[in-house]
């Protein structure tokens, strides 16, 4: 009698596109397939796919840690929103762990006790000892990383930028703000 080899384990494609029916997912309404620039699985759903939020659970749990994007922008929006409140109080505790070990913890700005977002915001550049609105800026609903453009003292702004970025990620995840950055890139030739 002769052996014949087993069989080969689905591709990991199979298995996703499985556990999205499974979650029940329509068929021809999402597409998984590896992407060379991401250096993983993409996972795209339509709104053919019906998906709702109901099934933000089912389709994480499916397809975890590929990478999902929706068509359609505001279901895009909710499953970030969902991932952040997902990972919100890891950020949190680990944030704040580092928060402490840099002495920054006590006397953090709480956005209640000012007026406005700016106020607040310039608030936490001091918490960072940085100039207040030299590197952080209200747009609309976003707090925008804009440092200024650094020709010298590189490892000075370094330092700086990594405090004021980590007081940035706490009062983001703290008070549920969407985050932007700006570059600060040469200019082109």
């Amino acid at each position: 009698m002769i052996d014949t080899p087993p069989e080969p384990p689905p591709a990991q494609e199979q298995v996703i596109e499985q556990r999205l029916l499974d979650c029940g997912l329509k068929a021809g309404g999402f597409t998984v397939r590896y992407e060379d620039y991401l250096d993983g699985i993409e996972v795209v759903i339509t709104p053919l796919a019906g998906a709702t939020p109901d099934h933000f659970d089912c389709i994480r749990g499916s397809i975890y840690p590929e990478f999902v994007r929706f068509e359609d922008y505001a279901m895009y929006e909710q499953y970030m929103a969902y991932e952040a409140d997902l990972v919100r109080p890891q950020v949190l505790a680990e944030v704040e762990a580092a928060l402490k070990e840099r002495d920054l913890w006590d006397g953090f700005p709480d956005r209640a006790a000012f007026a406005s977002m700016g106020d607040y915001v310039r608030a936490l550049e001091k918490h960072a000892g940085i100039a207040p609105g030299s590197a952080l800026r209200v747009e609309g609903d976003r707090l925008i990383f804009d440092p200024p453009r650094v020709d010298e003292g590189y490892a000075v702004a370094a330092t700086q930028y990594s405090v004021i970025l980590m007081v940035m990620v706490y009062a983001a995840a703290k008070e549920r703000l969407n985050l932007g950055f700006i570059g600060n890139d040469k200019f082109r030739e």
